[in-house]
């Protein structure tokens, strides 16, 4: 704030919001029982009390920007459901930056996020809450897919006999997928059920069954013939990804950075 002059200015050079920055600097003259600042209409003026502090710490200050590695790549902790960052986000990361990733279901990252445990969420869902806005980042859709190399029959009731590959107990994204293409409901039992996409595509690919899994799933490993297309339906079965974040921080380096990395630019077009 010294240096900048503006509490913009300070927000953006420390990689925090204004109200972050305005509680910091109020908390530090409740503390010193000083105002170590002038508020003016454009600009944040030091008072005589602010320039002697700053005389007093300058040196202490330089000395840490100088030493610390993280000065100019700040820590974003990011909280996420783990298929979905080891197959769509690990690869569009790179070393310009530090993260601190968190795994977990919707409901759990959102409570996380209004914790202040992380600066954004990854939401396959939207949760309702007045402090958190989302920004949607990949629509994803559901195929049904099959072992590789096993003959094919697309008809309804060669489906049902299927050995069916869960995700849960009451076939969430399976059932769902059968009504929009078939119009009712499926009428079967999962012979297994893995609480990991990655775990239900690896027991497709072995033989154990079919099941319905989204596509930055399946695509790399259709094409390297490790699992077949079943169902690509044209009216496709689709459910939007978010980026969560407190609304209060909507301009931080956490957020804008995620947003410009992890947005689809081809779906956008």
């Amino acid at each position: 704030m010294y240096r900048v002059g503006t509490v913009s200015g300070a927000a953006e050079s420390l990689y925090l919001t204004q109200p972050a920055v305005s509680q910091h600097i109020a908390a530090l003259e409740g503390m010193l029982k000083v105002a170590l600042f002038q508020r003016m209409p454009r600009r944040m003026l030091p008072t005589e009390a602010g320039k002697r502090l700053y005389t007093r710490v300058v040196n202490a200050i330089e000395t840490l920007e100088s030493v610390s590695p993280l000065t100019e790549s700040p820590l974003i902790r990011l909280g996420t459901p783990s298929e979905f960052f080891s197959e769509y986000v690990l690869k569009r990361l790179n070393q310009d930056t530090n993260f601190a990733v968190q795994f977990g279901l919707v409901q759990d990252l959102i409570e996380r996020l209004l914790a202040d445990q992380i600066d954004c969420a990854i939401a396959t869902q939207k949760v309702a809450h007045s402090a958190i806005e989302y920004h949607p980042i990949y629509e994803e859709s559901f195929w049904l897919v099959a072992p590789p190399n096993v003959e094919i029959e697309r008809s309804e009731q060669w489906l049902q006999q299927q050995s069916w590959i869960a995700y849960g107990e009451d076939l969430p994204i399976i059932r769902r997928f059968w009504r929009v293409v078939f119009g009712r409901r499926l009428e079967a039992n999962p012979q297994f059920i893995f609480p990991d996409l990655r775990t239900i595509r690896d027991a497709v690919s072995q033989g154990l069954g079919v099941s319905v899994l989204p596509d930055y799933l399946c695509t790399d490993w259709i094409e390297q013939n490790r699992l077949t297309v079943v169902l690509k339906p044209e009216k496709a079965v689709t459910n939007q990804i978010w980026l969560a974040y407190r609304k209060s921080e909507r301009r931080s380096h956490s957020v804008q950075f995620l947003l410009d990395r992890l947005s689809d630019t081809d779906q956008e077009h």
